[in-house]
């Protein structure tokens, strides 16, 4: 007799609230007066052609059962188990059979036994079997086999299969709210399903086993772009462990191109000429910022213009500067220019009286960047870009990584090497209250008192003073990890690191975590061609992205580059050496140009 057959001929019964009397008995359905232990035995038997003798079914209270010894040494109660036997009861019988008094000792069933105790179920249905034989050896030796097989045979719907469920329940009128709900499933693994279910192309891809659920989820996303599609398809079969980093710099990418597009629309309607940023705006060009000019060549030096003032200039223009590092409503900022200074009247701000251009705010001959400079300056505003994406999967996996409860083998021995070296980053988390650390360790900070002026304790030492040693361990290591993170930046890391941001960057890979194409340069070897920046191909190859808007500018035009990440928080393929100089940065500022090479 299978546990399925048994559970499809009792499907009729409804269980009902215990009483004293009927805890450890055979109880009936009180709509349903005709039936008896008896009878409810006898319908059992009819469907399945077992002998009564054999096969008992029943309902009893879990707290009659008796747990006998099992396989499974750590019996883990998840919220979503308990959640769905509270809603729906132990859907699947437990089986037990009676020991030498009687009692029911439970031989399949553990979790199911407890999670009802647990969550107050009135009744659970029970398979009583046969005493597995009299002898303890092979009664011990039967027990383990059965569990092993019983559990180890177990196969979990597949992805595949739960879209398909997930489809069906949408087509009849669930949505994913209630689907979570009926289900007894996170929200968020429902609303990843529903929009496979949504999606023919990922939902496609998802069957024939090209995607597994996550990234189906993920290419659901750009249904609508068929060339991060391919691109996320490739990287799934040929790099999975680059697949979040592509994922997250598609959609940097494609927030950027909304952002531009949404903010060109409204200025075009006010009536500006919104323009590419011109070539050679600070140096040789005939375009220049507003905040570069004066009015005429005998206004007096050092008076910019306004863009009210200007609004009236036939050269009247703006274009837009992205930068990715600050938060989404800050990251578009619009730059006035006169696309034709001189044709158009005016003068350099600080050209001499009575002329209209001069020498560059530092005193040198302006010159037009070669192309090995124009190369490098593109290299560093692609990097700086891929080093936001990355800071956001980076995040991610420490956010996880640091609910473990047991630190590395490795660990306690960095630990100890990192706080012995020291470092301004230490003594600058220190100093911010671990900001970082309780964000990724996701404990509720305290209001915003300094170490220095705190009136209770801090949450972290909170946690570790209730904490294990091993999970000590940990709470300390993120301590530590956070402060490196806090001190890496978007332009110099991944240039010209630390030794501690080096050591940080190999342990987050030797602990699981794959690095981005800009993060290898940390741990490449300095002097070397593979240690030359080489931005990621998605760039080039999924989309252009823009990489001629600098976010370079003289003075004010270009908010100041954030010297920490600690922002929210794995893509390309190998990528030929640049025959530069070993820092980007020193090869285009020492050209002579006043050049913010911020991206």
């Amino acid at each position: 007799m299978t546990t399925m057959e048994i559970a499809d001929a009792i499907d009729h019964f409804s269980p009902h609230t215990p009483n004293a009397e009927t805890q450890q008995n055979p109880v009936t359905d009180p709509g349903t007066p005709d039936i008896t232990p008896d009878s409810l035995e006898t319908t059992v038997e009819t469907a399945t052609a077992a002998p009564p003798s054999d096969v008992e079914l029943l309902e009893v209270a879990p707290d009659a059962l008796l747990i006998g010894a099992n396989t499974r040494r750590n019996v883990v109660l998840d919220k979503d188990f308990l959640r769905s036997i509270g809603r729906h009861g132990v859907r699947e019988p437990i089986r037990a059979y009676r020991d030498g008094d009687g009692g029911l000792v439970v031989h399949d069933g553990q979790r199911r036994t407890l999670a009802a105790l647990k969550t107050k179920r009135g009744l659970v249905r029970v398979i009583v079997e046969p005493r597995p034989g009299t002898d303890e050896t092979e009664l011990e030796r039967n027990r383990i086999v059965d569990q092993v097989v019983v559990n180890r045979h177990r196969l979990d719907i597949n992805g595949a299969d739960q879209v398909g469920a997930t489809q069906q329940l949408l087509e009849l009128g669930l949505d994913a709210r209630a689907i979570a709900r009926e289900c007894s499933i996170p929200i968020k693994e429902v609303e990843t399903t529903v929009r496979v279910a949504k999606s023919d192309l990922a939902r496609k891809a998802l069957q024939e086993g090209t995607l597994d659920l996550t990234q189906a989820a993920i290419v659901a996303e750009f249904s609508d772009d068929d060339d991060a599609v391919a691109a996320l398809t490739e990287y799934a079969g040929k790099r999975p462990e680059q697949f979040d980093h592509l994922a997250q710099r598609l959609r940097d990418q494609r927030e950027e191109k909304r952002q531009r597009r949404a903010a060109a629309d409204k200025l075009i309607a006010d009536g500006v000429a919104v323009v590419e940023r011109p070539e050679g705006l600070h140096s040789t060009g005939k375009a220049r910022t507003l905040t570069s000019l004066r009015a005429t060549p005998m206004t007096k030096s050092g008076i910019s213009i306004t863009p009210e003032e200007h609004a009236s200039c036939p050269g009247h223009a703006v274009y837009l500067d992205y930068h990715s590092w600050l938060p989404a409503d800050e990251r578009i900022s619009v730059v006035h220019i006169c696309t034709d200074f001189v044709g158009h009247g005016h003068a350099e701000r600080y050209a001499p009286a009575g002329r209209a251009t001069t020498t560059n705010s530092a005193g040198r001959a302006s010159r037009q960047m070669s192309e090995s400079e124009k190369k490098a300056r593109q290299t560093v505003i692609r990097n700086g870009k891929d080093w936001d994406s990355a800071v956001k999967v980076r995040t991610k996996f420490l956010k996880t990584f640091g609910a473990r409860k047991t630190a590395p083998k490795d660990a306690a021995s960095w630990i100890a090497q990192m706080w012995a070296e020291g470092g301004s980053d230490l003594r600058k988390a220190m100093e911010a209250n671990h900001e970082l650390a309780v964000t990724l360790l996701n404990i509720k900070p305290k209001g915003t008192l300094t170490r220095y002026n705190r009136t209770s304790p801090h949450p972290i030492a909170e946690a570790a003073a209730k904490a294990t040693p091993g999970r000590a361990t940990m709470l300390n290591l993120i301590m530590l990890l956070a402060a490196i993170e806090t001190g890496t930046d978007r332009r110099h890391t991944w240039d010209s690191p630390s030794a501690a941001q080096v050591s940080y960057f190999k342990q987050l890979k030797s602990w699981g975590y794959a690095l981005s194409p800009v993060e290898e340069l940390v741990v490449a070897p300095r002097g070397t061609a593979s240690a030359t920046p080489a931005a990621s191909d998605t760039a080039e190859t999924v989309e252009s992205n823009g990489e001629d808007d600098s976010e370079e500018s003289e003075e004010a035009d270009t908010p100041d580059e954030p010297t920490a990440t600690g922002g929210d928080g794995p893509a390309s393929q190998s990528h030929p050496a640049i025959e530069e100089p070993e820092s980007i940065g020193a090869a285009v500022t020492d050209t002579g140009h006043d050049v913010d090479l911020a991206a």
